[in-house]
């Protein structure tokens, strides 16, 4: 073992202070590149999912609706037994209601079904979110406006639009109404001279208002936005083949 001052070569062997910072300073900013890359990254990821997300909710809530639309019926028949089951096509700008024969009937289920019902899509604010909302009725009563399983397709919706095609003045509208009205429908306190001619129009045998008909066509126009306000635009334009009211 040797006594003295270090050599050369042994001083070499640490670093300095000043070579210590200087490497922080490079890991440093080394870390900060490589974090705002990562977090540059993690970001599109994100948006490239949540722009994924809005596109599959809005073709599965169009695609819905125009399968539905295509199912729409009116029937100028009203049972002897049971006047209260009205068929009808309400459709205004932002929601629709109508009588369907698209319900899928369980076989298993003991309920009393069948392919008909009633189906509304509107609107609807909760949370300061809005929602695509989705009733159906299995039951087509008097109150169509009421009862049902509500499913909720889409949210953060910007802007649902309907327009209903007016055959007859060739044009678009955007409100349209299909309903029995109520003078036609037979009750218990009518004489019987009535009764025989409110089922008589009822089933066909006399003309019913032309207004009982179904809009040819209807554009669907659907806009969602994510958490950036970035829109999502979904349109579509559905043929109803039924448009005349059944007269049995």
């Amino acid at each position: 073992m040797r006594c003295g001052l270090p050599t050369h070569s042994e001083r070499q062997r640490g670093f300095t202070l000043l070579e210590v910072m200087v490497s922080l300073a490079i890991l440093g900013m080394t870390t900060a590149i490589l974090y705002g890359a990562m977090s540059v990254t993690m970001r599109s990821q994100r948006e490239v999912q949540m722009g994924q997300e809005r596109f599959h909710a809005g073709r599965v809530a169009v695609s819905k609706i125009g399968r539905d639309l295509t199912c729409a019926f009116l029937s100028r028949h009203v049972n002897q037994m049971d006047f209260n089951r009205e068929t009808l096509f309400v459709g205004e700008e932002d929601s629709v209601t109508f009588t369907y024969l698209g319900h899928f009937r369980w076989l298993a289920t003991e309920t009393p079904e069948s392919d008909q019902g009633v189906v509304n899509y509107f609107l609807r604010s909760r949370d300061g979110v809005r929602e695509l909302v989705r009733r159906e009725k299995i039951i087509i009563d008097d109150s169509p406006d009421k009862g049902g399983v509500e499913d909720v397709l889409a949210t953060n919706v910007k802007k649902l639009e309907f327009q209903y095609w007016d055959k007859e003045a060739e044009d678009w509208t955007d409100e349209w109404r299909a309903e029995l009205n109520k003078e036609d429908i037979v009750t218990d306190n009518v004489d019987l001279e009535k009764a025989k001619r409110t089922m008589g129009k009822l089933s066909g045998l006399e003309t019913v208002e032309d207004t009982f008909v179904l809009p040819t066509r209807v554009k669907v126009s659907l806009v969602l936005v994510d958490t950036e306000d970035r829109e999502y635009p979904f349109n579509t334009e559905v043929e109803i083949p039924l448009t005349q009211a059944f007269a049995w």
